[in-house]
């Protein structure tokens, strides 16, 4: 008789180089107040430190899978195929969710089908410093993820709508692979739920993957993103406009405001002899 699956989600983790973090994610996962399933940890060739503290894990809710360095898409595509769960939960090695994120998460996915994605608010950390500061990704429509991502790589959906789309595109080596899987499951009509409490920890790093994205492919992989899904484009222009004309403005106000800001900082600094000046004859 085959036992029924308690939660029938999996997690997956994909791993690289980060052996000093894993155990953080993981045990962010084991203590969830609904526990998974399974979880799955995709070691993306990491060097021998990281294969080490991998390998030192015997836990039997906990897979380890070994492959070469392939990157985080073939990572996240070969954990889920493995998955004989309804529900997937992705989580990268260096991050960790708050105890109730699972549980909460999968109650907002079960309750409507047109929800697709089920993410959270977060905050940033440096080493064990987190940022007080609340980050409140929008979720939402696939209007809402034309012009930026409006979601966060760790989330939670079903593992039909990764199959509806063949996953995660593996050629997309150099970041934002995640918002462009969100725009394939959503282009349908779907929606992204994001629940309002910061419920994830997202690690900072100096030379992280995503800031190298930013910083060195930005418009080569929003170029990619909009050729590949130039259809949807079309198909939501007004929308897609809309988005872009508020981050134009936004863009142009916030110059506005620095601009203001480092002219009275250097009005200040010209002044400031002739006060301490005047200040002195004053006396």
């Amino acid at each position: 008789m085959e036992i029924k699956s308690v939660s029938n989600v999996t997690v997956v983790i994909p791993c690289f180089n980060d052996g000093a973090f894993i155990n953080q994610a993981l045990q962010s996962v084991l203590n969830q107040t609904l526990k998974p399933d399974q979880i799955i940890v995709v070691d993306d060739g990491s060097n021998t430190a990281t294969k080490t503290i991998l390998e030192a894990i015997k836990h039997n809710d906990v897979k380890v899978v070994y492959q070469s360095n392939y990157g985080v898409s073939v990572a996240r595509n070969v954990g889920i195929d493995l998955a004989k769960t309804e529900y997937i939960l992705t989580l990268d090695a260096d991050d960790y969710f708050n105890g109730t994120f699972l549980e909460k998460a999968l109650k907002v996915l079960k309750r409507d089908s047109n929800i697709v994605v089920v993410g959270c608010y977060y905050n940033d950390f440096i080493d064990t410093k987190i940022n007080s500061k609340i980050k409140k990704p929008l979720g939402g429509t696939i209007t809402d993820f034309l012009v930026q991502n409006n979601g966060i790589a760790s989330s939670l959906f079903r593992k039909k709508s990764w199959e509806a789309v063949s996953g995660y595109d593996e050629s997309m080596l150099n970041g934002y692979e995640d918002w462009e899987f969100w725009i394939n499951i959503l282009k349908e009509g779907q929606f992204m739920h994001i629940i309002e409490e910061p419920l994830f920890k997202y690690r900072t790093k100096k030379n992280s993957r995503d800031k190298k994205a930013i910083k060195f492919h930005d418009y080569k992989l929003r170029e990619y993103i909009f050729n590949k899904h130039k259809n949807v484009y079309l198909e939501n222009f007004e929308g897609f406009t809309k988005h872009l004309l508020y981050q134009n403005s936004r863009l142009r106000s916030d110059n506005a405001k620095a601009i203001s800001t480092i002219e009275t900082k250097i009005g200040n600094t010209i002044l400031a002899p002739f006060k301490l000046i005047k200040r002195i004859f004053n006396k």
